[in-house]
């Protein structure tokens, strides 16, 4: 599989797996060309041209609301430009992490219909909406075979171990993202694969809510960072 076919093989098979939508979620009808977050975008880090193909899954919760998925399709905003992109850029840099290996995507497909693109996804009221999404969450893993997968905020990181329950027991059990114990994990299964893992608080508000974070005898940002070199650095499996 070519790099550049990666994003139209997963957009393919959305609806296939996905639909029926709920009310207070929309489709994404195509990708925008500009680098974003799958599915409202590509995926990919097309900044600088690149054959790589991704080994490191980037999760958040859902793209964005239908209205500013609008706006980047006309080319009046750009995903790049919002906090989660500028803190995980930031975070990624300061560990020479090539921004080509990874692919960045989303455990819940569609838009939201709402006016705020944070918080809670909608789709979250659907029970088998939410099992659909797994389904397709699954797939990008099967597709992708990513040695690290790092999940951004509880909801990703949930829905994450909702796949995996036998090795990610504490997250699927954590009530609050303080609650998350062992934010690094290794050799997690994921049907016939297997790769590490690591749960990162949510990009958009990292600089506030990053200073809860403690791993070994680190804290803040300090943790994160060697949260994701151990991570990088081990292979268990």
């Amino acid at each position: 599989m070519h790099r550049n076919d990666l994003p139209k093989i997963l957009f393919e098979k959305i609806d296939d797996i996905v639909k029926p939508y709920p009310e207070y979620v929309e489709p994404v009808t195509q990708m925008i060309d500009n680098t974003a977050f799958f599915p409202g975008g590509k995926g990919l880090w097309l900044e600088i041209e690149s054959d790589v193909l991704p080994s490191i899954l980037v999760l958040g919760q859902d793209f964005s609301t239908v209205e500013e998925y609008q706006k980047m399709l006309n080319g009046n905003s750009s995903d790049l430009d919002c906090p989660t992109w500028k803190n995980l850029i930031k975070l990624f840099e300061s560990l020479n992490i090539d921004l080509c290996r990874c692919f960045f995507s989303n455990v819940f497909m569609g838009l939201r219909k709402t006016k705020s693109m944070v918080g809670r996804f909608p789709g979250l009221k659907d029970k088998k909406f939410v099992e659909r999404n797994l389904e397709f969450l699954s797939l990008q893993i099967e597709t992708i075979k990513p040695e690290l997968i790092i999940t951004l905020g509880l909801y990703a990181t949930k829905m994450v171990a909702d796949l995996s329950p036998q090795d990610l027991i504490n997250w699927k059990e954590a009530k609050s993202f303080k609650k998350i114990d062992d934010a690094v994990k290794y050799g997690v299964r994921f049907g016939n694969h297997k790769c590490n893992c690591v749960a990162l608080v949510h990009p958009s508000m990292r600089p506030i809510n990053v200073k809860n974070r403690k791993y070994k005898n680190y804290v803040g940002n300090d943790a994160e960072v060697c949260m994701l070199r151990d991570a990088l650095a081990n292979n268990y499996f």
